[in-house]
This record gives structure tokens, C-alpha cells and sequence, in this order.
């Protein structure tokens, strides 16, 4: 896993989180979350919801912008798809991460050191995919949890 490949130790600390909950399974629901256990990571955290789009190809809607990363960027897309990000660079680069975590069902780190608009912006975002099934039921990704952690918030 890339656990080693995680800088900040805040994400080490949701990626246990996610772990914990998953137990057995390939990786947990979205019920199995609990906000108030997240505190550590307030502000910084991404949920996204899955969508069939075009060509049954997934689109990732924000249902959470985390209000750090919104400040940081200069705009909340809270209710938005990430194909309505201002920053289409950025935007299709992320979406690779999302798709992988969307086919494999595992975690995903991405390692950001990069200029946007004039502004250097050096992050890691973990990417944890959330699903639906059971013993029964093939499992399925539905969501992915995004942490953010910026340089600065070691």
C-alpha cells in the first residue's frame, strides 16, 4: 500500500481511519463514516458522489468541499462535477485518480507540486473509495472520500 508514500501524517491517520472501517471488505460504506470521528480533518476533506454520465462513464459530483481547500482555491464547488472545475488541467488529472479508485476499489494517492494561476500549490490527496455490497451483492464504489493536506498542514 502506499502508506510510505503518505507526507503528512494526518493522512496516515485517515487512511487507518478507513482501514479500521473497512474490516473485511474491500472498503467501507458511506454509513460507516462518522463526521465527528473526522475532526482531525476538518476543512479538508472531498466527498464525492458517482454518477453514471455519458457512454456510462462515471462523473464525479462534489457533495462536500471541504472550506480549506475552497479558501485556498478561491471558489467552493460544493453541488458541482469536477468536469465544471475552473481548472481543467487540474480537473482531468484528478478525474484519473477518481476513475482508478472507481475500477480498482482501492486507495489512491495523488502528489500535487504545481502552478495554477499564478499560484504554487503543493498537496497530497488521499483518495478512499466507498461502496455498497455484501457476501451477496457484487460490491460496488459509490463514493470516494478525498483528504487534502497542503505542505503547510503538517
Amino acid at each position: 500500500m502506499m502508506e510510505a508514500e503518505l507526507e503528512q501524517p494526518r493522512l496516515r491517520k485517515l487512511l487507518a481511519y478507513w482501514q479500521g472501517k473497512r474490516g473485511d471488505r474491500p472498503y467501507p460504506a458511506r454509513a460507516d463514516i462518522d463526521p465527528a470521528e473526522l475532526l482531525f480533518m476538518l476543512g479538508d476533506l472531498i466527498l464525492f458522489d458517482i454518477e453514471s454520465g455519458e457512454d456510462d462513464q462515471p462523473r464525479f459530483r462534489y457533495r462536500l468541499f471541504g472550506s480549506n481547500i475552497a479558501r485556498r482555491q478561491g471558489f467552493d464547488m460544493t453541488g458541482k462535477y469536477i468536469d465544471e472545475h475552473p481548472w481543467q488541467g487540474f480537473a482531468r488529472r484528478a478525474s484519473e485518480g477518481y476513475l482508478r479508485v472507481t475500477q480498482t476499489g482501492a486507495p489512491d494517492l495523488i502528489t500535487r507540486r504545481e502552478e495554477i494561476d499564478g499560484r504554487l500549490f503543493r498537496h497530497q490527496s488521499l483518495l478512499l473509495p466507498l461502496g455498497i455490497g455484501c457476501a451477496v451483492t457484487p460490491y460496488q464504489v459509490n463514493k470516494i472520500l478525498v483528504g487534502v493536506s497542503f505542505d503547510a498542514d503538517r
